[in-house]
């Protein structure tokens, strides 16, 4: 049973909110499945609940969309809409979209502009739903009510593979793990099993203005670290395009620095984390969509529209403005919150 096709162009970070957003929707079942058509690949979840099924972007006839004219749609993009109901983040319920979606035989079609209201402080998520309302698809009262939104089960395998799952190496050395129990990880160019659920770092973003200096996520891996607990860093091809040599270099000499994980495997990774800390990026979202712990740090984007959704998930508002050396934020803080 298909409850939902939706059509997403963005990043990681808003498809992530716009599947919290479809988990409220009526008619969204926990048994059923959502079909999503984007560019952006989450990993696999197909196994959750409800089972979500990535179709990517590429090679459906999507240009036919935006494109002027009359000629007839293209046969796979057809099929993906035909007899559906439709979720549209391509564009308002006034576009060329949203009119083209509907000549492709969907059920029904529902569009949204994904960008924030000038005049809105709400969180984005409220926006999108507010404007979905506006078109006749009412959102039940008790999920206005729920404290982090509606949940996606997750299944407990994904989030074991994550616990004791095999880590990508970055040197070729063996290191002791600073957890009880005497577990070891290997960095280098092979696996090893790791014993304790990780603590994960990304200290990235696509915006350079929202990431927290390198410095300030050091201090905190140091902290933890110091108590007994397993560290790793991520980072994306943002950060390795940006970032020199010398700084990677630096986070691999102390931590295990994961490099431009697969979709799959930082999925898998985030499933099965004790916690997450990380910049207003895509893995603090895909972190609260799963259900793991997290705390995001923002700085020049306001959490009150742009924060992760989630029963486990916290954030700290730093002031990069006045304190650009570590906007105000002390890593003791942010040990403190992850620990709760």
């Amino acid at each position: 049973m298909t409850d939902l096709t939706i059509f997403h162009g963005g990043a990681l970070g808003d498809l992530a909110l716009t599947l919290q957003l479809a988990l409220r929707l009526p008619g969204v079942s926990v048994g059923g499945t959502l079909y999503v058509i984007s560019r952006t690949d989450p990993g696999d979840l197909s196994g959750c609940r409800p089972s979500i099924r990535r179709v990517s972007s590429e090679g459906i006839g999507l240009h036919w969309l935006f494109a002027e004219g009359d000629d007839p749609p293209p046969r796979r993009l057809h099929e993906c809409v035909a007899g559906s109901r439709v979720l549209n983040a391509l564009g308002g319920v006034d576009s060329d979209v949203h009119r083209r979606l509907g000549q492709l035989d969907a059920r029904t079609v529902y569009s949204f502009d994904s960008r924030p209201g000038p005049d809105s402080s709400a969180h984005i998520t409220l926006q999108w739903q507010n404007r979905l309302e506006e078109q006749g698809l009412l959102i039940p009262k008790c999920i206005h009510q729920h404290r982090g939104g509606p949940r996606l089960f997750v299944p407990d395998e994904l989030r074991q593979r994550g616990r004791v799952g095999r880590l990508p190496q970055t040197e070729n050395t063996l290191r002791p793990t600073a957890a009880p129990g005497g577990g070891r990880y290997m960095c280098g160019t092979g696996v090893s099993p790791v014993d304790a659920a990780l603590i994960l770092i990304h200290p990235g973003s696509g915006g350079r203005a929202k990431c927290w200096p390198l410095r300030c996520f050091i201090n905190v891996a140091r902290r933890l670290r110091e108590s007994g607990e397993e560290v790793c860093f991520i980072v994306g091809p943002a950060e390795i395009e940006r970032w020199s040599a010398e700084k990677l270099s630096g986070i691999r000499a102390e931590f295990t620095l994961i490099e431009s994980p697969a979709p799959d495997e930082l999925l898998t990774l985030l499933a099965g984390a004790r916690v997450l800390i990380g910049n207003d990026a895509g893995p603090a979202h895909l972190a609260a969509l799963l259900g793991t712990p997290t705390v995001t740090i923002f700085g020049s984007t306001s959490p009150t529209i742009w924060r992760p959704l989630g029963a486990k998930a916290r954030f700290i508002r730093g002031k990069p403005e006045s304190h650009p050396d570590d906007w105000s934020i002390s890593p003791a803080r942010v040990v403190e919150i992850a620990r709760r």
